[in-house]
This record gives structure tokens, C-alpha cells and sequence, in this order.
């Protein structure tokens, strides 16, 4: 698979895979031996989160210094100065990790003038590793994935969606809900085929850069909730950490057309 990505990518593909491999090895250890706090923003942050993405910054500094960094628990500015800039997760499902559940991971992708072209994210305690890279398809622990384009919505089908998603969406869908608590996840899910469709109401730049190319590249489609794009980012010097963008991903064009048609906004 490696030799046949473009350019440069199949470099940054293996330094990203080992990369959050060693930052899962470090997260593993703190797992049920570290507290939480709340940051100022309402969400949880542990030592793990924030050793992970010292680590994982470190190392990109030393390999790639001419890079751009973009960290939930880093910069959260975006400098469209730069032509590669690293989007990194180092624990994605936070809540997860401190309250002892063992959906979390580590994300790490990379953008090129605003793209994602690589993307690696990592669940240690599932034994599960996605990657992909753009026009290389997209893996799990060494398997092609490839969602299903003939899939239709029925009631024996699955959905996911985040807590926030619940509390601002009608959603008349035949699908069964699930609630995973990892933004990666949910839409990893879809890349792999577990669910048709997964939407989120609040989620930032470094819960999608990783896992939406994976599930892109595996065949689906990821949106906005309004149909917008996601990417490329816009040219301008943003602080990511004050925004959000809805977005519903699914395994086809048919499943995301129907069951966009069945989102309404809760009133009030």
C-alpha cells in the first residue's frame, strides 16, 4: 500500500501510525489511574490528554519543523500561512477515558493548504487502528474498507449521534440510535460498515480532520448538516476552538439525502 500513495504521503503516513501508537501506549497507562477536571469551555481534561499531546506535538516539531500544529489541547489557531499543518486529537472521548469506558483514541491527521491528505486514529484499548490517505484508500488493522452503495435505511440499521445531537435534533428515522461518546468513532463506525450514518451537532476541527478522511476515503460521505463542505478550511487565522460545524456523514448518497430529510430542529 505504502509505495503506491503520492508524493511525500506514504512518509507522513508512517510517522503518523507510530506516532499514535506511542501516544496510545502512554494514555494506556494512565487508564483508570488518573482523575479529571473541567476546562473552562465545560469539557474534561485529564494528565493523559495533556502528556499525549506534548508528545505528539514534540515529535512532529523535531521531525517536521517547518509544520503547523493545531491541538485541542494546544494552538487552536489555524495559520493558513503554512502548507502542512498536523490536527491533532491526542484523546478523543475524554469522558470516556475518566469514566473508565473503553471507546477513546488518538487522532492525528494531516492537512495540506487546508485538506486532510493523511489520517491515523488509533483505539488502543479496542485493538483497532484506522488510517488513510488521499487517493490510498482507507484501513483498519490492514483491511480495506469500503462502505456499502447499495445500502438502503431500514429499522435492522444503525445510526450514532453525540449526547448533543439528542438535545437539538428531531431525528424521524427508522434507524436505530447509539451513542458511543467518541466523535471519531462515530463516524469510523460508518467507514467500517457497522452504521449507515453518523451525525454530530458540535464537533471541532481536530475531531473530524482523522476520522473524516478515513470514512472519505472508505467510500462515504461526510457533510455538513446544511450539505456546506468541511474542508478545506477556510485561508484565514481562525481560533478552531470557538468553532463548531453540525455534520452528517453516511455510506451513501441516497441513505445522507434520506435521512437528512428526516432532521428538524428541537424549538426552544
Amino acid at each position: 500500500m505504502m509505495d503506491t500513495l503520492p508524493g511525500t504521503l506514504p512518509s507522513f503516513l508512517h510517522f503518523a501510525q507510530g506516532l499514535a501508537a506511542e501516544a496510545g501506549r502512554l494514555i494506556t497507562g494512565y487508564f483508570r489511574r488518573t482523575s479529571a477536571r473541567r476546562k473552562s469551555d465545560g469539557t474534561l481534561v485529564t494528565e493523559a490528554d495533556e502528556r499525549a499531546n506534548q508528545l505528539i506535538a514534540d515529535a512532529i516539531r523535531s521531525a517536521w519543523p517547518d509544520h503547523a500544529i493545531l491541538s485541542e489541547e494546544g494552538d487552536t489557531t489555524y495559520d493558513p500561512a503554512v502548507e502542512y499543518t498536523w490536527v491533532i486529537d491526542p484523546l478523543d472521548g475524554t469522558t470516556n477515558f475518566a469514566r473508565g469506558f473503553p471507546i477513546w483514541g488518538v487522532s492525528i491527521g494531516l492537512l495540506r493548504v487546508g485538506s486532510p491528505v493523511v489520517a491515523v486514529v488509533d483505539f488502543p484499548l479496542l485493538g483497532e487502528s484506522y488510517w488513510a490517505s488521499a487517493g490510498g484508500g482507507a484501513f483498519c488493522n490492514g483491511e480495506a474498507l469500503q462502505t456499502d452503495q447499495t445500502a438502503r435505511i431500514d429499522n435492522q440499521q444503525i445510526f450514532t449521534q453525540c449526547t448533543r445531537t439528542r438535545r437539538r435534533l428531531n431525528i424521524r428515522s427508522p434507524l436505530k440510535a447509539r451513542m458511543l461518546g467518541s466523535a471519531a468513532y462515530h463516524l469510523l463506525t460508518m467507514a467500517r460498515g457497522s452504521s449507515l450514518v453518523a451525525v454530530e451537532s458540535t464537533p471541532k476541527v481536530w475531531d473530524l480532520a482523522g476520522a473524516l478522511l478515513v470514512a472519505q476515503e472508505a467510500g462515504g460521505l461526510v457533510e455538513g448538516l446544511d450539505g456546506s463542505p468541511l474542508f478545506p478550511l477556510p485561508p484565514e487565522a481562525l481560533d478552531y476552538a470557538a468553532i463548531s460545524r453540525p455534520v452528517l456523514a453516511a455510506a451513501n448518497r441516497g441513505v445522507l439525502e434520506e435521512f437528512r430529510a428526516s432532521i428538524s430542529p428541537i424549538e426552544g
